[in-house]
């Protein structure tokens, strides 16, 4: 039990250290555009943005999951892919393995009015890649362009 217990709390901070969160009290509908632009501020290129939730519902999962789907009630789910062309080309050139980090993935979701961004962080990777140093600067970046979303 003891031991159980023991990797419940390491599995627990692991995740802590590798997901960054931020969680703000309003709608997605006035945060999402408040982080499109704090990312474009941060010389970060949106490449893409995906309506996860509504992708869901048009492939009719609601009907196919019937009461197990969307247990935690989120009233929104979106995906932002951004990139910068100095840190792609910098990782890239480091270690192209580390490229899995570069574009770098938002998810932002909405729960009773409130907001949370979510970032994996880069340092997760390989501290040995010659890519690392790179990839925590990049993640850097990224939290404090999510930081400046009020």
């Amino acid at each position: 039990m003891k031991k159980i217990i023991l990797l419940l709390t390491l599995s627990l901070s692991l995740w802590a250290e590798s997901v960054y969160v931020k969680t703000i009290d309003a709608p997605m509908t006035t945060v999402y555009e408040k982080v499109l632009s704090t990312l474009g501020h941060a010389d970060l290129i949106v490449v893409s943005e995906i309506n996860i939730l509504e992708k869901f519902k048009k492939a009719g999962l609601p009907e196919k999951f019937a009461k197990n789907f969307n247990t935690n009630e989120l009233t929104g789910i979106k995906a932002i892919i951004a990139c910068n062309g100095w840190f792609g080309n910098e990782i890239a050139n480091a270690d192209p393995l580390m490229m899995g980090f570069c574009p770098i993935r938002l998810t932002v979701i909405e729960k009773d009015g409130k907001t949370s961004i979510l970032f994996v962080r880069p340092s997760v990777a390989p501290k040995d890649s010659t890519a690392y140093a790179i990839l925590k600067k990049l993640e850097t970046k990224v939290i404090t362009a999510i930081e400046a979303v009020k």
